[in-house]
């Protein structure tokens, strides 16, 4: 419950506005192919690899430059995630998947890979809160309403804010995704 008053606490000061740290906006998301995944509601995994290109800009606090970038996301053919793992009472404005949206399912996907990682990936060092600026980014890009992709982004805050989901590979398939990070 702290986590939640300090979130709101900073939301009201207003504070989060003067790029106190390092953070991403998401202006495009690119999929070349149908993401290919099955699932059984609790966890999904891919059936095909798939590529996920992600643009937008990075801001970062030590040099105070904002840099355009592309993030590319490999799934491989077995990569497996439990998608959107919203809490039960909130799964009908925030889906696991969503059926004939892979800009919406991608989220969660890259999401889950780049806490596997840390945030490590090749050509950068990704904040959780950055890994969290994807997340919400690409749903804002899928047509998810600003005020539900706001209210998600504390959802991951409150609910997956331990460190046990933060560098978390329990189903074995760190290997299953890859991630460049290039400035352009």
């Amino acid at each position: 419950m702290s986590i939640l008053k300090k979130y709101i606490d900073k939301l009201q000061s207003r504070k989060y506005l003067q790029k106190d740290r390092n953070s991403i906006t998401v202006d495009d998301v690119t999929i070349d192919f149908p993401l290919v995944f099955e699932g059984n509601g609790k966890m999904y995994f891919f059936k095909l690899n798939r590529y996920v290109y992600v643009k937008g800009s990075r801001y970062t606090k030590a040099d105070g430059k904002t840099r355009d970038f592309l993030l590319t996301c490999l799934f491989k053919k077995g990569f497996m995630t439990d998608g959107a793992s919203a809490p039960t009472f909130a799964q009908w404005i925030v889906p696991d998947i969503k059926k004939g949206n892979d800009v919406y399912n991608s989220a969660p996907f890259i999401h889950d890979g780049l806490y596997m990682y840390k945030g490590i990936i090749t050509g950068a060092d990704l904040t959780r809160e950055e890994c969290d600026d994807i997340l919400r980014g690409i749903w804002r890009i899928s047509g998810m309403d600003r005020m539900v992709a706001g209210a998600a982004d504390l959802g991951i805050k409150v609910f997956a804010g331990s460190s046990s989901h933060w560098g978390n590979d329990s189903n074995n398939c760190k290997h299953l995704f890859n991630a460049k990070f290039e400035y352009r």
